[in-house]
């Protein structure tokens, strides 16, 4: 009985340190960028349209690379 109990904290424990790592990823990558842009414009901009996954990268590149004009 104690040695179930015992397997079922670690894998609890892999389990949710699995989901941290992922979400740790997924958030350096920004790949979480486009479920937070959803989430705040339905929070404060309801009405408005939201852009596709596509556009939103798209937009995203050119305003991070727009006006960079040295190579280092």
């Amino acid at each position: 009985m104690r040695d179930q109990f015992i397997i079922q904290l670690i894998r609890h424990a892999f389990v949710g340190c699995g989901t941290r790592l992922h979400d740790i990823i997924k958030g350096a990558s920004g790949l979480s960028a486009y479920e937070q842009y959803l989430g705040h414009l339905h929070a404060r901009h309801p009405d408005a349209l939201p852009m596709s996954r596509e556009e939103f990268f798209r937009a995203d590149v050119e305003a991070r690379w727009d006006g960079v004009r040295r190579c280092c």
